[in-house]
């Protein structure tokens, strides 16, 4: 039975984030600052915020759910963020910062043509909405698993909840949420994974019950096709990290830096994203391994579609005092959030600034000022809010495997968009349609593979979908190369000035203005402070050693973080103060 404390837990947090939104509303004063926060972001504010948006709440279910039951091999979908990490860190960071825009599809069109602009946004839109419903269905997992709720009603609630808190904030809102909920993912995590290895007596006794279970065949780290239907396998593995290279070093996932100061702090903010990764892969995998080992029976007695993806909550469950609970959906809230919310402003950034200027030329439509576009901006949020709330209750209806859905998803779908968008700027000599040969090339073999499972019964396993389509869609986009002699010299001249200006490290006083690093400092830190305070407020609560040392530990982690940063902001500032009176 669920304790009372925990639905408290739940309001609070809720209360708490639509405060942060309203906090920060006040620095939207146009779309630039809505979509971007003016890029002023902090290197330790947009790094926190990538990390999180890449996580969702798919980490505690559906790749809990490859945990529980392949074991081991949930590891290389982990390690495939930081090793991609590296390789974005020295070669494209600071380029996709120097771009100097706001949305992706901007880039497709000074790269490419007006086309592929106008085609990849609607097609990022459909992407991004699909996202929406998949973050939505997976918080709808666990809480289900937690309370025992239908799918369908949790999904409409926690869609009510994101979409109000998402059009309030704006870009900085989206960050500093992000921020507050990486302590708390991070800290939860941790505690979490401590709390299954003392129940377990250690690493040791781990290994030791996974050979009692007569796990070692199903826990090996790579597979043999017949065991997972093709899934978890060398080939599986390689494909994974084929694909995170080329996806996330794509200009399509560029917008992830657009909100940093400059190049040399998207960088760093690349950093963090790499220790962060290094410490969710450490500390995500053992609590769904330990409800195989201690739990499978409770696990398997859940009445939803795809159990193992709720092993993490049974876990939870089994092994928190009470409150902390509450503290874990408050966890996947802030997961879910995070991917949520970002998806909501970067999919009406792209409909404002690529989709609506045509449309209003086509219709004529009259000029609308900055507060006008930003007021549409959050129409807009709300329309693809409601419209992701559909596509994640189809998903809940359909009982598919979260796991499944999302493989699908990217190799068909992200798979093609990512391939031109990434040999786009290693490549500078070609044709202004060789981004959009290479994606429709893409998109038939994906075409292919789907009538290949419905029509022919003959689907294809993940790992031959991805190479097929990287493949295919590579060598469309290198068949046109010769053609680029005959290229038009505006057009030259256009892709020209992209590289150059790609490559032209940012200016930020000259082209940005003023810092505000101690206001984003102390305002988040207040907030992290205060967080932090409540989650120890539940140690009054206790009935056991573990129901006061677990709240104090994680609140007081995210106080003393929260502590330094508002300590590092009020330095700052008398810095600050010091320079400008040496100066007068």
């Amino acid at each position: 039975m669920v304790h009372p404390v925990e639905y408290v837990v739940i309001g609070v947090y809720l209360i708490f984030m639509i405060v942060i939104g309203f906090v920060f509303k006040k620095l939207n004063s146009n779309v630039d600052d809505y979509f971007r926060s003016g890029c002023k972001g902090s290197w330790w504010l947009v790094g926190a915020s990538n990390f999180v948006s890449g996580i969702s709440a798919y980490s505690f279910t559906g790749a809990a759910g490859v945990a529980y039951t392949a074991g081991w091999s949930v590891l290389l979908i982990y390690a495939c963020a930081p090793f991609t990490g590296v390789i974005t860190y020295f070669f494209f960071a600071a380029r996709f910062r120097q771009l100097r825009i706001t949305t992706a599809p901007e880039a497709y069109k000074e790269r490419y043509n007006t086309t592929t602009q106008q085609l990849f946004a609607l097609i990022a839109l459909v992407y991004g909405i699909l996202g929406v419903g998949m973050c939505l269905y997976s918080l709808a997992i666990f809480v289900s698993a937690v309370f025992g709720f239908s799918l369908v009603s949790i999904i409409i609630v926690l869609s009510v909840v994101v979409i109000f808190y998402s059009l309030i904030g704006g870009k900085w809102a989206v960050m500093a949420t992000d921020f507050l909920q990486s302590l708390i993912l991070l800290s939860v995590a941790v505690l979490v994974t401590v709390l299954c290895l003392y129940k377990l007596g250690g690493l040791d006794n781990l290994f030791e019950l996974i050979r009692i279970n007569g796990l070692t065949e199903d826990y090996k780290m790579f597979n043999s096709p017949e065991r997972f239907k093709g899934l978890y396998t060398t080939n599986w593995a390689i494909a994974g990290a084929a694909w995170h290279i080329m996806t996330f070093n794509s200009l399509n996932c560029a917008s992830r830096y657009f909100a940093v100061k400059d190049g040399k702090e998207a960088k760093k903010s690349v950093l963090l994203l790499i220790v962060l990764g290094l410490m969710g892969s450490m500390f995500f995998f053992i609590p769904p391994i330990t409800a195989r080992l201690l739990y499978s029976t409770d696990v398997s007695a859940l009445g939803i579609s795809n159990p193992a993806e709720a092993s993490y909550a049974v876990v939870c469950m089994k092994l928190l005092p009470p409150g902390m609970m509450g503290l874990v959906i408050v966890a996947m809230f802030a997961a879910a959030m995070s991917t949520m919310d970002t998806g909501l402003n970067g999919g009406a950034a792209n409909f404002i600034k690529n989709i609506y200027p045509v449309l209003a030329k086509w219709f004529s439509w009259r000029k609308r000022d900055a507060h006008e576009m930003l007021r549409l901006s959050q129409w807009f949020c709300l329309i693809l809010g409601v419209i992701g709330t559909g596509v994640a209750i189809k998903y809940a209806l359909s009982g598919k495997s979260q796991y499944g859905i999302i493989l699908t998803i990217g190799a068909m779908i992200g798979t093609p968009l990512a391939v031109p968008m990434f040999w786009g700027i290693i490549i500078k000599k070609n044709t202004s349609g060789s981004g959009l040969f290479s994606v429709m090339c893409g998109f038939l073999v994906a075409l292919t593979s789907y009538i290949s499972a419905e029509f022919y019964d003959s689907p294809w396993d993940y790992s031959t979908k991805v190479f097929s389509i990287m493949i295919v869609a590579s060598a469309a986009f290198f068949a046109l190369v010769p053609f680029a002699k005959y290229n038009k010299k505006e057009y030259n001249e256009r892709v020209k000035g992209f590289f150059k200006r790609m490559n032209t490290p940012v200016d930020f006083a000259k082209e940005v203005g003023e810092t505000n690093d101690a206001v984003q400092l102390n305002i988040i830190g207040l907030l992290a402070l205060i967080g932090g305070i409540l989650i120890s407020l539940l140690a009054v609560m206790a009935d056991s050693w573990i129901g006061v040392i677990a709240p104090v530990s994680v609140g007081g982690t995210i106080a003393v973080i929260g502590t330094i940063m508002v300590l590092t902001a009020k330095y700052m500032e008398k810095q600050k103060k010091e320079k400008n009176n040496d100066k007068a």
